[in-house]
C-alpha cells in the first residue's frame, strides 16, 4: 500500500519524541501468562510480510513496551500454486499509552525492525549462479524490515480478566528499496515507503 504522500511520518515523529518525554511508569504490568503462552495475537494488512498476515507476540522489558512478533503472511500469485509464503520475525518498542476520550488510549511512538523469509517461485533462499557477483546484498528471500508507526488501544472486559484491544497503523520500508534510494536520486521516498495497518488482542 504505497503513500503519495509523508506528512503522516514527520507528524508521527514529532508526537513520538514528545510522548517519550512526557512518559511516566506509572502503569502496572498486565498479569504475564505462561513463558510459552503468547501475551496476545495479531493480524496485518500490508507492510511487504503479505496481503494478510497473522500469529502471535510476547511483550516484555520496563511495563511491557518491548515487543516480539512471529507471523505468518501470504500474497497470492495466480493461484495457491504460486502463493508466496512469508514468515517474519518482528521486534519493537512501543511507549507508553496516553489517555484520550472514552477509556482509549493513544501509543504514539512504535518503532523497530522485522526480517523476513518469503518462499516463492521468484525469491530465491541462495544465490543462482546467473547473478552477477555482488548484484544483491544477501539472497532475494530475505528482507530486513525497518518501519515506524502508532496505535489506538482500548480495554475491554473480559471472561477471566481484561482484554487490551489495539489497532496500528506503520510506516515501513526494506533495506533493498532504501539502497535503491540511495543509489538513485530519481527515487521518491515516497516510493520506497509502504503502509500497513494491523489489529492486537492481548489475551
Amino acid at each position: 500500500m504505497r503513500l503519495s504522500y509523508i506528512p503522516y511520518l514527520a507528524l508521527t515523529l514529532a508526537l513520538s519524541f514528545q510522548a517519550l518525554a512526557q512518559e511516566k511508569p506509572d502503569k502496572a504490568d498486565r498479569p504475564k501468562n505462561n513463558w510459552y503462552a503468547p501475551d496476545y495475537l495479531v493480524v496485518q494488512h500490508a507492510g511487504l510480510i503479505g496481503i494478510l498476515a497473522a500469529g502471535a507476540g510476547y511483550d516484555f522489558g520496563r511495563h511491557d513496551r518491548t515487543n516480539v512478533e512471529l507471523m505468518y503472511g501470504f500474497s497470492p500469485n495466480y493461484g495457491i500454486k504460486n502463493t508466496n509464503h512469508t514468515f517474519t520475525t518482528r521486534l519493537y518498542y512501543q511507549s507508553h499509552p496516553k489517555p484520550l476520550y472514552g477509556g482509549f488510549e493513544m501509543s504514539w511512538l512504535k518503532t523497530g525492525v522485522g526480517i523476513s523469509m518469503t518462499i516463492g517461485e521468484q525469491f530465491e533462499t541462495f544465490f543462482p549462479q546467473y547473478y552477477p557477483e555482488g548484484y544483491y546484498i544477501w539472497p532475494t528471500a530475505t528482507r530486513i524490515l525497518p518501519f515506524v508507526g502508532s496505535s489506538l488501544g482500548k480495554e475491554f472486559k473480559g471472561s477471566v480478566r481484561p482484554l487490551y484491544g489495539e489497532f496500528y497503523w506503520e510506516l515501513g520500508s526494506s533495506e533493498v528499496m532504501i539502497i535503491d534510494k540511495l543509489r538513485n536520486k530519481g527515487i521518491a521516498v515516497t516510493d520506497i515507503l509502504n503502509l500497513a495497518v494491523g489489529l492486537r488482542l492481548k489475551i
